[in-house]
């Protein structure tokens, strides 16, 4: 049964810079589809990351810099749609929120973390896509290819998966990455992620780590001398204008 799947570029307002290599090219090759089909997507480090449609993780292994070597660096991330009909893989990024972990769920334009550069080696991110026939985890893993759509189409894009092995079609979709409801509080974090402050998880709740990373805001950004950390109206306008500013997509103030 064929099915349809809301996607947005995994870089963002930086898409466009060009790329290093799609499926097959130059190291991708092997047996792996996380490898043969992945897509190097060229951004300057720091760069942020995003969810390319909504998503729960299935597998995070956190970026150790003692490890990094050769093309293996930075953290590795492994998704699936929520009908375990698809999924992605994600390498060669770092800064990904604590509290990211098998089993956490991420929505299209999430921040998942920011390019790292290794060795020598130009800044990019490594994304694969791969349609599961029959779905997971007994399912025909088939590697997708939309290297050429990333790197000649800003997005966003409705992409159809027809689940009989033919490659999937790729029309014009609806908005951009989600927009980010700064409305919630689960929405401020997400914004401060996206500024370079570090909420913690990305899950709600007002712990200590959200209360720093606002506290942090409230004193660079809106100059405030003792800084409360609480989220008030004043913050979540001053968080949204700041992600205006960078090119975000913003509701709730």
């Amino acid at each position: 049964m064929s099915f349809d799947i809301a996607m947005s570029h995994p870089l963002g307002a930086s898409a466009g810079q060009g790329g290093y290599g799609g499926p097959g090219m130059g190291g991708h090759q092997g047996p792996n589809w996380y490898i043969a089909y992945g897509m190097d997507l060229a951004a300057p480090a720091g760069t942020d990351v995003y969810a390319a449609f909504d998503a729960h993780l299935t597998k995070v292994q956190p970026h150790v810099a003692a490890t990094d070597s050769g093309s293996v660096y930075g953290a590795q991330l492994f998704m699936r749609a929520p009908n375990d009909m698809m999924g992605a893989f994600y390498t060669h990024i770092t800064d990904v929120p604590d509290g990211l972990a098998a089993g956490s769920q991420v929505s299209r334009g999430d921040f998942l973390g920011r390019i790292l550069v290794f060795g020598g080696i130009p800044a990019h991110l490594h994304m694969a896509l791969v349609e599961i026939i029959g779905g997971a985890p007994n399912g025909r893993y088939l590697g997708v290819d939309l290297y050429n759509t990333f790197l000649t189409t800003p997005g966003p894009w409705t992409v159809t998966f027809a689940q009989d092995g033919t490659p999937p079609t790729v029309a014009d979709g609806d908005g951009g990455p989600a927009a980010i409801d700064v409305s919630t509080l689960r929405g401020v974090q997400q914004g401060l992620a996206a500024l370079g402050y570090d909420p913690g998880p990305i899950d709600g709740i007002d712990g200590p780590r959200t209360r720093a990373a606002v506290a942090g805001f409230q004193s660079q950004v809106m100059q405030i001398g003792a800084p409360p950390g609480v989220v008030d109206d004043a913050t979540r306008a001053a968080v949204a204008d700041a992600l205006r500013a960078a090119g975000y997509a913003v509701v709730g103030a």
